[in-house]
């Protein structure tokens, strides 16, 4: 079960996607999925078990004890009676210590990535002492949950076994009496004297079990919350069973764009409105703009990754909602302006873009992303391990891998999201010179403050302001991109 519950939980999060995922806090989801999901599985496995012992067996001997005794079936149904009463109050006292708890932990946990991944920037800026403070508050609040939690614990498991000691007292000390005075059968009393503590067993075994599992119940309301997450703008919001439409290949039909609005939650004004364009089959379209004009928006819908608020992105007449994005995926390859570099070696990171390519297509899509100098530098050349997110390797090399991954990817349509923003003048004509066969034939769509890679552009689409694309078709794309954008 609990396999399978991670593998829904990171389904979700793929279905839900990538816009949804930057609002959340990474090192939350993992503890969630990881020490979250293996505490609900207590729950199931130990707690719901002991709900058929606890209801029946203590029924079972109250019946026996009712036909053997009634003055010992009134004590012990009377205290029998109080334990559900004390579990439901100390239970949800343990709740809200234990959701509390869970918070803290979430916190912890999400703050400790966050160090982990900003060390660099903290070190270079002095504030490793703040980073450790942080860690140190966090979890500091911590322990204040954990101890306020175990004292709940500790005093339910007081209250129930105080309960059942009373208890099975005063069934001893009326059945000691009678026996005295000869109203008792000594066998039946043994009998009843040995019963009366299994009454309590079974509660009690359920409500310590109860207590082990409140983290796995806390945690159990997160994972629902990503469970019932519903796809919204930031995702895909059509489920993939549903999208059974033929895909038409965009090499023959290109891309069609129609009055396409986004607008992001939280935000009064659409990012992008209300805007046309069509980009035909090998055309290089440059979307030009200044930071937030909606460039990463666009590609982004194209992508799949953001729903728009209105209008529709279609191939062929076919409308891209109606088909499986991951069929659409496939004629895709996508150069981010950040890449996402795994731990593991250079061709690792690079075969990413297609993991059954040959060594020579590897071989050739490296060379074709300028990455020749920096594998022949490299002690093991591309069985060299990079780290996670390519810390050995500069922001440069990091876009130049993730250029080499599309060029392995070998897709009809490339989507360049400001490639060359950590190259240099240099670097980046020598990468436009070699890139400059591979996308002769290929539709490319490229987000940039200035022309950046691909040396020919057939058209610049303008995303200033917000108002609707001004393409500016008859102007050559060297003098739009000579200047600030209007």
């Amino acid at each position: 079960m609990t396999s399978l519950l991670r593998r829904q939980l990171l389904s979700q999060v793929l279905t839900l996607g990538p816009t949804w995922l930057s609002g959340e806090q990474t090192g939350e989801l993992s503890l969630t999925a990881t020490r979250g999901v293996t505490a609900l599985n207590t729950y199931f496995a130990r707690v719901l078990p002991q709900t058929i012992p606890a209801g029946l067996a203590p029924f079972a001997i109250l019946a026996w004890v009712a036909w053997a005794d009634w003055v010992s079936f009134v004590i012990l149904a009377v205290t029998m009676a109080t334990v559900p009463i004390f579990m439901i109050l100390l239970g949800l006292a343990a709740r809200d210590r234990t959701e509390e708890e869970w918070v803290q932990l979430s916190h912890l946990g999400a703050r400790f990535f966050d160090v982990l991944q900003g060390l660099p920037t903290l070190r270079t800026l002095g504030q490793s002492r703040t980073g450790r403070r942080s860690i140190e508050e966090a979890t500091d609040d911590l322990r204040k949950a954990t101890l306020a939690n175990l004292r709940v614990a500790f005093l339910s498991s007081l209250a129930l076994e105080l309960l059942a000691a009373v208890g099975t007292a005063l069934v001893a000390l009326f059945l000691g009496l009678r026996l005295l005075d000869g109203r008792m059968v000594f066998g039946t009393a043994l009998a009843i004297l040995i019963l009366a503590p299994e009454v309590y067993l079974p509660l009690r075994r359920a409500a310590s079990e109860f207590h082990a599992s409140t983290e796995g119940q806390a945690a159990a309301a997160r994972i629902l919350d990503v469970l019932d997450e519903q796809p919204a703008t930031g995702a895909i919001s059509v489920p993939v069973a549903t999208r059974a439409a033929p895909l038409p290949d965009v090499r023959r039909y290109g891309l069609e764009v129609s009055r396409l609005t986004v607008r992001y939650p939280g935000r009064d004004e659409s990012t992008i409105n209300d805007v046309d364009l069509t980009v035909a089959p090998g055309e290089h379209v440059a979307l030009r703009g200044p930071s937030g004009s909606g460039k990463s928006t666009l590609l982004g819908v194209i992508l799949g990754f953001v729903t728009p608020l209105a209008g529709t992105l279609s191939v062929g007449g076919v409308d891209l909602a109606t088909v499986d994005p991951r069929m659409w995926r496939r004629q895709i390859a996508w150069v981010p302006q950040r890449p996402s570099l795994f731990r593991g070696t250079l061709a690792d990171n690079v075969a990413i873009g297609d993991r059954h390519a040959t060594p020579e297509a590897l071989h050739k899509a490296v060379t074709m992303a300028g990455l020749d100098e920096l594998v022949a530098s490299l002690p093991s050349g591309l069985d060299t391990p990079v780290g996670e997110g390519g810390f050995t390797l500069s922001a440069g090399e990091r876009q130049r891998v993730a250029i080499a991954r599309a060029v392995l990817r070998d897709a009809p349509l490339i989507l360049f999201d400001e490639p060359a923003s950590h190259l240099d003048h240099d670097r980046e004509a020598l990468l436009a010179q070699l890139l400059a066969p591979f996308l002769a034939e290929r539709m490319v769509v490229i987000a940039a403050h200035h022309r950046e890679l691909v040396g020919r552009i057939d058209r610049v689409v303008d995303l200033s302001s917000r108002r609707p694309f001004a393409v500016d078709g008859p102007r050559r794309a060297d003098a739009l991109f000579s200047g600030p954008p209007r």
